[in-house]
């Protein structure tokens, strides 16, 4: 099969360091800045001394189907080819390397549980060439640690501005500072942030879960051909799915493609999304996915249902307005 070895570019988003006052930084501005740069989504060089890893190939003329494939293997640990030490053993593996390919991806999957608690874990994409791109998430941590900062910003009517922005003069300029800081507060921090993380910590643990119960088949037919095929299509599949169910939850990432807006555009939920090219980037929630007639139908679909099933869920939950005897 053929591999490649992953790439990963050099670009960096940071936030701005509060201003000087009296030759001196506030120094718990300074401290929530750091922590801000550490929870923001970036992109980062490999170290020069760790090794490569592989992954397949994908091709120019690769169906929908095999990107949304590929993607969905890219994003986590688990992958039977993605992520080995060499090119050789995506060819043919025996059982010992097939364990400890499952143990790597046990270590890997709670390791980004603790990642994404704090200040989130690494994930992998295909940017519009090809090339497997490295990108990290949004923590628990940092995301709370937004939340200070964007409510604090917010309560103090501009006078606290820990990511450096320029002071709001006059009223109406406060005012709408105030708003846009809220309005982050709520949709960036909590629901995209807090909810965001809260789901990926979910998605690992399920992943480690699975990666164990992949241990059952490796050790015991792995050492056939046909036996070994048929555990990784269905284990990979498995693994697609898992990431798929996660992803239209509320607040995960498929389902804020499907409720974003764009009211400059006059842009609505849903239409906005089935209306996106494929390779969007104009949005940061679309820029690490092949938006693809597929994609969009079956987050789509997925999205809704979710939808529905909270509503119904909340229509079970007892009234406040009840008469308690």
């Amino acid at each position: 099969m053929p591999v490649q070895i992953v790439q990963q570019s050099q670009s960096t988003q940071v936030r701005s360091a509060p201003p000087v006052k009296n030759g001196q930084t506030d120094d718990f501005s300074r401290i929530l800045v750091r922590a801000r740069n550490s929870a923001q989504p970036e992109q980062r060089l490999s170290s020069p001394s760790s090794p490569p890893r592989h992954v397949p190939a994908i091709s120019t003329d690769a169906s929908d189907w095999q990107k949304y494939r590929d993607e969905q293997l890219l994003s986590n640990p688990g992958g039977e080819n993605y992520f080995i030490p060499s090119a050789a053993q995506s060819e043919g593996s025996g059982v010992i390397d097939n364990l400890g390919k499952d143990v790597s991806d046990v270590v890997d999957n709670i390791g980004n549980f603790f990642h994404n608690l704090l200040f989130g874990a690494e994930t992998h994409y295909r940017d519009e060439q090809g090339e497997v791109q490295t990108s990290q998430n949004r923590g628990l941590v940092g995301s709370l640690v937004d939340l200070v900062c964007d409510v604090g910003s917010a309560l103090s009517f501009g006078a606290w501005r820990p990511d450096g922005e320029a002071a709001p003069e006059g009223f109406q300029e406060r005012a709408s500072f105030v708003f846009d800081k809220l309005k982050e507060a709520v949709a960036d921090d909590v629901v995209a942030g807090v909810g965001g993380s809260v789901n990926h910590m979910g998605e690992d643990l399920l992943l480690a879960g699975w990666n164990l119960v992949e241990m059952v088949p490796d050790a015991t037919i792995s050492n056939v051909d046909a036996a070994e095929k048929v555990v990784s299509n269905v284990f990979d599949n498995g693994q697609v799915v898992i990431d798929y169910l996660t992803d239209v939850l509320p607040g995960a990432e498929a389902w804020l493609r499907i409720h974003a807006t764009d009211l400059n555009d006059n842009q609505v939920p849903v239409f906005y999304n089935l209306t996106t090219p494929e390779n969007f980037t104009g949005d940061t929630r679309w820029e690490q996915v092949s938006n693809t007639p597929l994609r969009k139908a079956l987050e789509t679909v997925g999205s809704l249902l979710a939808d529905g099933a909270m509503l119904m869920l909340l229509g079970q939950l007892p009234s406040t307005s009840q008469d308690h005897h």
